[in-house]
C-alpha cells in the first residue's frame, strides 16, 4: 500500500525529499541557479560550492508523483501547499490546476495571551493556482494561494496574506542562452514566539510580509571536455511590509527592532569550470558584484567576492576541497561594517552512494571563522538522515533573496535544498523568532530523520539557532537572539482515503518582543477525501506559551474544520 492517498495529497502541507516529474533527456547545461550561491550570499544551506561534481538537481518542479518519497506534513488546516499535483502534463507540455478552500477556525484565546483572553471564529478562504510547465522551452512550476481571512467580532483584523513559490527556465537559445525566473511570499510574525511550524491566528498588527523576485539571463558555452564558461546577470527585488503598522514590532519598552524593508539588487557573476578531461582534479572560479538599492542597513551595499576552489579526488568515495580568494562587503549602519580581506576554506566531499553524501568544510568568509556541514544519508531503505550547519552576516531581507538562489523545488511547488534534496522552511514564513531589520551574524544547524513505512511516516527534527547584530539600522535597536526546537510527526494512513496526522514540538526562544521564554504545541488531524478532487480535513491544536513579559502561561485552543476542492 502506497502513502501517498489522495487524503493526504489534498489536506496537508506535502513536501517531496526528492524532485520528481518528467526528466528531461538533455537538462539545462548547469544546474538552475541564477544568482550563484557564492560564499559570499552565505546560503541558508547547501554546497556553496556551486561544483560541477554537485549533485544538485538540474530543473524545478515536474508534475511527476510524489510516491514514496519522504513527506514533511503541516500541523494545522489547509495551508498554501496542500494542492495535489495534477496527474500528468497535457500533450502541449503544460498543465494548471486551479483549487478553492474554506476553513473555519475557532479559537478562545486568539491573541494567545495569559490574560484579557478572547474567542474568535475565523473564517478563511484560499484559491489557489499550480501551474507546471514542462516543454522544450520553458520548464518550471509556480502555487500561489492567498488567504483571505475574515475575523467574526474583528473586521479590523481582516485581510490577505499572499502565499507565492515559482521558478521557470525558459530556453532562449539552446545550450547558450537561458532566462532563470524566481519569486517567493509568505508571512511571519514579527515578535516571534509562535510554534515554528505554524500558528493559527496572528494579529495583523504582529505581521509582516515579505516578497521576493529574481530574473536572471545567463549565456553558457562548453569547451568540449575542457570545460565550461557561465555568464549572467540576476535583478533582484525584496519588499518586507509590516502592513504600516507594526505595533508588534515594538518592545515593552517601545524600542523598535523591525521596520519595513525594500532593496532591489543587481548582480554580475562569471563562473568558469573545468569538464571531465582533468580527471581526478576540477578547478572553479567565481567573480560575483552585487549592488544593493534599499533601504535601512542596505542603503549604498555590496557584496563582491572572487574566488578559485579546487577539488581532487583522492579515492573515489572521498574528495578534498580547497578555496582561496578576495572579498569586500559594505553595510550601512552603526558601526557601519566594511569588510576587505582574503577568504579561504578547506574540506572534504564524502559519497558513500547515489543518495547519501556528506561535505564539510571550515574557513573564513564574511569577516569570521566557520564551518559548514551538509549531509543526506540513507540509512536503510526507510530511514533518511539530514544535518546542515552554516553561519552568514545577512539581514532578514537577504535571506529572502539568497533563498531563491539556494533551493529548487518539488513537484507541489514548496523549496527544497539544491545540495541535500531536503525541505527547507522558508525564513520568511517561520514566526518563531523575532525579525529583526538589522545585520546578523547567523549560526544555524539542524539535523532531522525521517522514516517511511507503506502506512507510516516518522519525522523527529532538531534545530538550533543564534542570531548577533553587528551593525544596527539607524532608528532602530538589536537584540541578540537564541532559538532552540524538537518536533515530532507521526502520520498514518488508516485507510486509501484517510490518513490521520499527530504534531509535537517544544522550543525554547529569546525574542525582542517577548523576551525569553517557551512554547510547547500539540496537534492532531484527520484527513479525508470525500469525494474525487474534493477534500476535508479536521484538526485540533493547543498552544502553551510562556516568556518574561507576562506572568504565567497563555493556553489557546483551536479546533478547525476545512474543505478543499481542486478541479
Amino acid at each position: 500500500m502506497r502513502f501517498d492517498t489522495p487524503a493526504l495529497r489534498g489536506a496537508v502541507i506535502g513536501v517531496a525529499l526528492t524532485v520528481g516529474g518528467n526528466a528531461r533527456a538533455e537538462p539545462p547545461p548547469l544546474p538552475i541557479r541564477a544568482a550563484p550561491a557564492l560564499p559570499a550570499t552565505a546560503p541558508a544551506s547547501g554546497d556553496s560550492t556551486g561544483l560541477p561534481w554537485s549533485d544538485a538537481p538540474a530543473r524545478v518542479g515536474g508534475t511527476g508523483d510524489l510516491g514514496d518519497s519522504g513527506v514533511r506534513l503541516g500541523t494545522l488546516g489547509f495551508p498554501y501547499t496542500a494542492v495535489a499535483p495534477p496527474p500528468g502534463l497535457s500533450a502541449e507540455g503544460w498543465s494548471l490546476t486551479p483549487s478553492i478552500a474554506a476553513q473555519v477556525l475557532a479559537t478562545d484565546n486568539v491573541d494567545l495571551t495569559v490574560r484579557d483572553r478572547r474567542s474568535e471564529l475565523i473564517t478563511t478562504f484560499t484559491p489557489g493556482l499550480l501551474l507546471s510547465l514542462d516543454t522544450a522551452r520553458v520548464q518550471g512550476i509556480a502555487n500561489y494561494a492567498p488567504n483571505l481571512t475574515f475575523y467574526g467580532s474583528d473586521s479590523d483584523q481582516n485581510r490577505i496574506d499572499h502565499r507565492f513559490n515559482g521558478q521557470f527556465l525558459a530556453t532562449l537559445v539552446p545550450d547558450a542562452l537561458f532566462l532563470d525566473l524566481r519569486g517567493a511570499a509568505a508571512v511571519q510574525a514579527v515578535s516571534g514566539g509562535y510554534a515554528p511550524e505554524g500558528s493559527p491566528a496572528v494579529n495583523r498588527n504582529d505581521q509582516v510580509q515579505t516578497t521576493s523576485f529574481q530574473l536572471s539571463p545567463y549565456f553558457v558555452h562548453r569547451f568540449g571536455g575542457i570545460g565550461t564558461m557561465q555568464l549572467g546577470y540576476a535583478l533582484q527585488h525584496v519588499t518586507q511590509d509590516s502592513n504600516g503598522t507594526g505595533s508588534g514590532a515594538l518592545t515593552p519598552t517601545g524600542q523598535r527592532f523591525f521596520s519595513d524593508q525594500d532593496f532591489t539588487a543587481h548582480e554580475v557573476y562569471a563562473i568558469g569550470r573545468t569538464g571531465e578531461e582533468f580527471g581526478r582534479l576540477a578547478l572553479e572560479s567565481r567573480i560575483s558584484s552585487t549592488e544593493y538599492d534599499g533601504t535601512g542597513i542596505l542603503d549604498g551595499a555590496y557584496r563582491r567576492i572572487a574566488t578559485v576552489e579546487t577539488r581532487y579526488v583522492i579515492i573515489r568515495p572521498v574528495a578534498a576541497l580547497v578555496e582561496v580568494g578576495y572579498e569586500q562587503q559594505r553595510y550601512n549602519g552603526t558601526p557601519p561594517v566594511d569588510i576587505n580581506e582574503p577568504v579561504w576554506s578547506v574540506g572534504a566531499r564524502l559519497t558513500l552512494s547515489p543518495e547519501s553524501r556528506i561535505t564539510a568544510k571550515f574557513g573564513h568568509h564574511d569577516g569570521f571563522d566557520s564551518a559548514v556541514l551538509d549531509a543526506v544519508v540513507a540509512l536503510g531503505g526507510r530511514t533518511t538522515l539530514y544535518a546542515n550547519y552554516a553561519e552568514r552576516l545577512t539581514t532578514s531581507a537577504q535571506r529572502a533573496a539568497d533563498l531563491l538562489s539556494t533551493t529548487t523545488l518539488d513537484p507541489l511547488g514548496n523549496p527544497i535544498d539544491i545540495a541535500t534534496g531536503a525541505p527547507v522552511a522558508q525564513p520568511f514564513a517561520n514566526s518563531f523568532m523575532g525579525a529583526q531589520s538589522s545585520l546578523m551574524r547567523i549560526r544555524r544547524g539542524s539535523v532531522s530523520i525521517s522514516q517511511i513505512w507503506p502506512r507510516d511516516i516518522f519525522t523527529l527534527s532538531l534545530s538550533r539557532e543564534e542570531r548577533r547584530p553587528v551593525s544596527v539600522e539607524t532608528g532602530t535597536t538589536a537584540f541578540s537572539q537564541t532559538g532552540n526546537s524538537g518536533s515530532l510527526t507521526w502520520s498514518h494512513a488508516l485507510t486509501e482515503a484517510t490518513t490521520a496526522i499527530g504534531y509535537g514540538q517544544y522550543g525554547t526562544f529569546d525574542s525582542p518582543g517577548r523576551g525569553s521564554g517557551n512554547v510547547f504545541t500539540v496537534s492532531a488531524s484527520l484527513a479525508t477525501e470525500l469525494a474525487p478532487g474534493l477534500s476535508g480535513v479536521l484538526t485540533y491544536m493547543m498552544t502553551n506559551r510562556g516568556d518574561d513579559i507576562a506572568s504565567g502561561r497563555a493556553v489557546q485552543n483551536v479546533v478547525l474544520v476545512g474543505l478543499r476542492q481542486t478541479f
